[in-house]
């Protein structure tokens, strides 16, 4: 899917997230991760949703490029660009949420920011973008859940991020268990 993205020539979104997370450490390895794991899991999902989730698990992260980087909360910054440049409403609201971001924004006292301005993604592709968000570590390798939220505990030490972890913990293990069942369900499998 391509769309017209302001100083960035056209492109789609894996295009767009190589340009924005070139020279942010692992971020780009992370998305393509991610989107590797959006696309296995986009089967469970009615259209256009398949192609959505895809591209929003592409841009999760964009909001942490510096140019990009105005409210200081990644999801919403990634989504606000996305919705200035063109993109569709719904991977903007993918983007906007991705694993339970309106915790976090409510933390940072942003979530009134967030409600108002994307609405809440449907509950099953918020939750196929969850899953393949914490399936897949920061070094864009396929991991577990649980090694995932550990990675995520250890690394954000005793801030908001962790502390908006702690939070979500129950909801993400739904997310992935919603998403783990699903596929067994349809043979597609869970291994990570």
């Amino acid at each position: 899917m391509s769309q017209s993205t302001g100083n960035f020539r056209h492109v789609n979104a894996q295009d767009l997230a190589e340009q924005l997370l070139a020279g942010l450490g692992t971020r780009l390895a992370h998305s393509a991760a991610v989107a590797a794991q959006a696309y296995r899991v986009a089967p469970l999902l009615p259209q256009p949703w398949r192609d959505l989730l895809v591209d929003a698990a592409w841009l999760h992260d964009i909001g942490y490029a510096p140019q990009l980087a105005h409210a200081r909360f990644h999801p919403l910054d990634g989504a606000r660009w996305l919705r200035t440049s063109g993109w569709d409403a719904h991977v903007c609201c993918l983007v906007a949420g991705h694993s339970r971001a309106l915790t976090e924004a409510r933390l940072r006292g942003l979530d009134r920011e967030l409600v108002a301005e994307f609405e809440p993604a449907p509950e099953l592709p918020a939750a196929a973008l969850t899953w393949a968000d914490l399936t897949s570590s920061p070094a864009g390798e396929r991991c577990s859940f649980e090694v995932r939220l550990a990675d995520i505990l250890d690394r954000y030490g005793s801030g908001l991020v962790r502390q908006a972890a702690e939070t979500n913990e129950p909801v993400w293990r739904y997310d992935v268990s919603t998403i783990e069942r699903r596929l067994g369900a349809a043979h597609l499998g869970v291994d990570v």
